[in-house]
């Protein structure tokens, strides 16, 4: 998954559990600017899925959020960062790629795909592109109407 489906699916997660939205938001993407420049500018591993997108990594990012942030803000963060690892593992299903849970403490025989940014979005299948474009209007959709309903309802501000 790719930007818009990844905060698409933090923003439908943080409503649906009733957790803090701009953490959910703040860590949509977290995994990937961590792992991608990781694997891709600096060779450091085999692949572009770990360390960030492991259970180790959301549990130690959970722990830091939640000792800065305190306790709500950690709630949207592990639901956000949660939401993230679960799209890239449906989204694993439908292309190349795999996601490793429990890196390092099982070992994995990885996938090495490509790097870069082009690379890897050739690497995405129909499906893949089709599951992005329906969360993200899902999202727009269930957003939209609350802001409709808010405005009828004279909550907006001004805009």
């Amino acid at each position: 998954m790719i930007l818009p489906g990844h905060v698409a699916a933090a923003s439908l997660v943080s409503k649906a559990l009733g957790v803090d939205l701009r953490a959910a938001l703040a860590v949509s993407m977290v995994p990937d600017l961590i792992d991608k420049p990781v694997r891709w500018l600096f060779r450091l591993t085999p692949n572009d899925r770990i360390p960030a997108h492991t259970l180790l990594g959301w549990a130690l990012t959970s722990a830091v959020a939640g000792l800065l942030g305190g306790r709500r803000f950690a709630a949207g963060w592990v639901a956000g960062y949660g939401s993230h690892l679960l799209c890239d593992e449906v989204n694993a299903h439908l292309n190349p790629g795999r996601i490793y849970f429990w890196w390092p403490f099982k070992r994995y025989t990885m996938h090495i795909g490509p790097t870069g940014l082009q690379s890897s979005l050739n690497d995405f299948r129909p499906a893949s592109v089709a599951l992005e474009v329906g969360l993200t209007l899902v999202a727009l959709a269930v957003w939209g109407r609350e802001y409709s309903r808010r405005r009828q309802g004279g909550q907006c501000g001004p805009g």
